[in-house]
């Protein structure tokens, strides 16, 4: 198991909000394995914990932004003032080597994350999500749901994003080239449940069709 995965669940367990890995940490919770290198650490978390989770994090030393949209962010100097207008929140350490931010005005920041490996944990991105009583609700589309049970696995204790969810989020960019090793590497490990639910919400989210879906009812 990748060192940050374990240090980072150091950091955040039993600090009264729920977490889960998510994006290429997942996929590699989910296999048992690490499958390639990673650029940065993604954590699932709840908005209703957002205040909790900031404050959390500026209390251990880390500098914590909001995202804005089109490449800014929102340094956060105090939880009554925020912006909320984006679901990314942005934990960054003094000296991470790839993360830049140039002042623009008024703890408005233009902002640059280099795609490379992350090898310290310097770096924390928190993706925000919404629920209600039973499910998991995607961010994109309110439609699309997956109960709670289903939506968060554990791989030793370490809560980690059902993978299912994981490749819906990671199909809106297949620029991206790891999007695509990640669905490739998880799809034949997918219980038959988890393709329904996959296909059917890939089915939601593109209903012009889109070749994941294809590659799914072939395996």
């Amino acid at each position: 198991m990748n060192h940050l995965i374990t240090e980072c669940n150091n950091l955040l367990k039993n600090q009264g909000f729920d977490y889960a890995f998510c994006g290429g940490h997942a996929i590699d919770l989910y296999l048992g394995k690490e499958t390639r290198p990673h650029g940065d650490i993604d954590i699932s978390a709840f908005w209703e914990d957002r205040n909790k989770i900031i404050a959390f994090m500026q209390s251990q030393g880390w500098i914590v932004y909001e995202a804005m949209g089109g490449g800014v962010v929102h340094l956060i100097t105090d939880t009554a003032d925020q912006k909320l207008i984006k679901l990314n929140i942005f934990c960054v350490r003094e000296g991470c080597p790839f993360f830049h931010a140039e002042l623009v005005e008024n703890d408005m920041y233009r902002c640059d994350i280099e795609h490379v490996e992350q090898t310290s944990l310097d770096y924390i991105e928190f993706l925000l999500n919404k629920r209600d009583d039973s499910h998991f609700i995607y961010s994109r589309n309110k439609d699309v749901r997956l109960e709670l049970d289903k939506a968060i696995l554990k791989n030793r204790n370490i809560r980690y994003l059902a993978p299912e969810l994981v490749l819906l989020y990671k199909s809106i960019d297949l620029i991206r080239v790891e999007n695509q090793q990640d669905f490739n590497a998880t799809l034949p490990h997918l219980t038959a449940d988890s393709k329904l639910w996959l296909k059917n919400a890939l089915q939601t989210s593109f209903p012009d069709g889109y070749e994941w879906i294809d590659r799914i009812q072939e395996n």
